[in-house]
């Protein structure tokens, strides 16, 4: 460990002599420009000499230390790449799983980069594994050449302090988290090397600040210097205290540089526009853009409360029995308590657990297997499943459209528009109550965002260890607490992590439902499903997608034992890592403790709503 800490004390000594090498009169994208090509520079010579390493048969141990002396160098190039080189990047640091984009199945994304290189040097090197490494190293050596040569054309000013925004988020969200490095876990050096990048960045463009701004930009560069300092002086990935880390250090910068962003004209870059807004610290409520996936329609106090009457109505089903509220009851947290939710006959059940809507307009995948991308499309399905409502949207309005007090709602609602319910009007006015139930005003959010003390230690702990050793962060990515991947927080992942039928542990059986394959048709998702919300996790049990966990206890315990793999039913493609995560039963309690901390039933009153 000495001689890998070492190596980085050089590697940051290479910026102190680039430094010199940049010329007084280069302006600031131009200063940009050459640092990031100093990065990469640095980046192929480590990957080439791990690549050398490799063909000559040298100790593992060489070649661990150039794999980290690697992955190092990209950390000081992830803020450009990540923001600039979107395209790229799984192919540089994605995870080592096969991914698909939803809106074109056919863009399929092979596994490569640092991710699939890790596993095979750590915690050890077998030779049988030469041909697979040097194969994943020679895609990444020719990658990253190729991204130092388009280095010198790119324009970084226009948007340089929105990726600098996003790298904090990503820092926060997924660097301090193990997210990239499960195997190795030098999580918190290559954060510091992603802190300098940021740093270096703020210097160059410090001279284009207007003087009234200068203070503030200056308290900017002071706490990310502070924050780089603590991240070395706090190594340590299980210690770790990411709440003093994200209170002191992460959510000051981000406010200061999202005023400064909008008072002096700094854009965000609309094609990367996601749940966050990228203009407050990563954890506050009016940062949240909850209307991403809405089109170009607007939230009114008169849509919503339409809306929210559509909800509560039994005739919106074919019966005139069951309303949305009848499965998704707002006192069981929007579910209905029950393992799989029941048909509409009462006589049996459906195939799957009843998720919970809160944050729902968050996430841009619905259904356990993330089939529908709107809630209009989900309530539109949902209305004529014949096992849920077994109507349609032209049969409700039927309905609605001979009651009185509908009609005085919709013409609030909709002045000028329409005198009667069309299909679309109805799911609409729907959809709009949906995208109140804004759970974000916890006592976790409280204290996180530094508002008042109102965590326990237990508590607090919780969260460092869901953030750190337990590595729960890594699939439910804060600051949504679903998989909803930071930093744009658009896509949402799904996972295969080997759910059992039952809770029988002396036979236990793979649950059979298949999950997302059902959708997608892709081996790969077979079994997988969307990571959920653990928002409101405390009173919207049962757990899974069929209910198979009655308790909080329980589902810690399974992933503690490795998921499907400790029972010994994993499928083969599961996602889950397979270790075990050795949580004692008090850091199992803290856990706990934390996820209870995320209660909040408040919701969002219509003046928090942003756009």
């Amino acid at each position: 460990m000495r001689k890998i800490i070492y190596a980085f004390v050089l590697i940051g000594f290479s910026i102190v002599i680039y430094s010199f090498s940049m010329h007084p009169s280069d302006s600031p994208n131009e200063k940009v420009r050459a640092y990031y090509s100093s990065q990469f520079k640095e980046l192929v010579n480590q990957l080439k000499q791990l690549q050398a390493g490799v063909r000559t048969n040298r100790p593992v141990a060489v070649l661990q230390n150039h794999f980290l002396l690697a992955r190092k160098a990209y950390k000081k190039t992830e803020l450009f790449v990540e923001y600039y080189y979107e395209l790229d990047v799984a192919k540089i640091n994605g995870p080592p799983l096969d991914f698909i984009e939803d809106e074109d199945p056919t863009a399929y994304q092979e596994p490569l980069g640092f991710q699939c290189i890790e596993p095979l040097l750590f915690p050890s090197y077998h030779r049988l594994s030469k041909t697979r490494l040097l194969n994943y190293l020679e895609k990444l050596i020719s990658l990253t050449e190729g991204l130092n040569a388009n280095s010198s054309s790119f324009e970084p000013g226009t948007y340089i302090l929105d990726a600098v925004m996003e790298e904090l988020y990503r820092i926060t969200a997924l660097g301090i988290t193990g997210f990239d490095s499960p195997i190795a876990q030098l999580s918190l050096p290559e954060a510091s090397a992603a802190v300098s990048s940021i740093l270096q960045v703020l210097t160059i463009y410090q001279p284009e600040i207007p003087g009234p701004a200068s203070v503030d930009y200056k308290k900017i560069i002071q706490l990310v210097n502070a924050s780089e300092k603590y991240l070395i002086d706090n190594p340590r990935f299980d210690n770790f205290n990411r709440m003093e880390f994200i209170t002191r250090f992460m959510n000051p910068a981000c406010r200061l540089l999202g005023d400064l962003k909008s008072v002096n004209n700094f854009n965000n870059n609309p094609l990367r526009a996601g749940s966050i807004k990228k203009t407050s610290g990563l954890f506050d409520i009016e940062n949240l853009r909850i209307n991403p996936f809405l089109g170009d329609d607007r939230l009114t106090p008169e849509k919503i409360e339409l809306g929210k009457k559509l909800f509560f109505d039994p005739s919106l089903s074919s019966t005139g029995t069951r309303s949305c509220a009848g499965c998704h009851q707002p006192g069981k947290g929007f579910t209905d308590g029950l393992p799989k939710a029941m048909q509409l006959s009462e006589h049996s059940s459906l195939p799957r657990n009843t998720p919970t809507l809160w944050n729902a307009a968050l996430q841009k995948n619905l259904f356990h297997d993330s089939r529908k991308a709107s809630l209009d499309e989900l309530i539109i399905e949902v209305l004529g499943n014949e096992n849920e409502m077994n109507s349609s949207a032209a049969t409700a309005i039927s309905k609605l459209n001979n009651k009185e007090d509908y009609k005085t709602l919709l013409a609030k609602a909709y002045p000028g528009k329409e005198t009667e319910f069309t299909p679309r009007i109805m799911v609409n006015s729907l959809s709009m109550y949906l995208y109140t139930l804004i759970s974000y005003n916890s006592r976790f959010d409280k204290q996180i965002r530094g508002e008042k003390q109102t965590l326990t230690p237990q508590e607090v702990n919780g969260f460092n260890l869901f953030m750190g050793k337990a590595r729960c962060a890594t699939c439910h990515f804060a600051p949504l607490f679903n998989g909803s991947k930071p930093t744009l927080y658009f896509y949402q992942e799904s996972e295969v992590i080997g759910v059992p039928a039952t809770k029988d542990k002396k036979k236990p059986m793979l649950d059979t439902d298949t999950g997302r394959i059902m959708f997608t048709k892709k081996e790969f998702h077979r079994f997988a499903f969307k990571t959920p919300t653990i928002r409101n996790i405390a009173i919207t049990g049962p757990y899974m997608h069929n209910g198979v966990f009655t308790t909080l206890e329980e589902v810690i315990l399974f992933y503690n034992n490795g998921g499907g793999k400790g029972l010994n039913i994993a499928p083969t493609n599961q996602t889950l890592p397979f270790d075990k995560l050795n949580l004692s039963p008090k850091e199992i309690k803290n856990i706990i403790a934390f996820l209870r901390s995320l209660n909040d039933t408040s919701g969002t009153s219509f003046h928090r709503i942003s756009y």
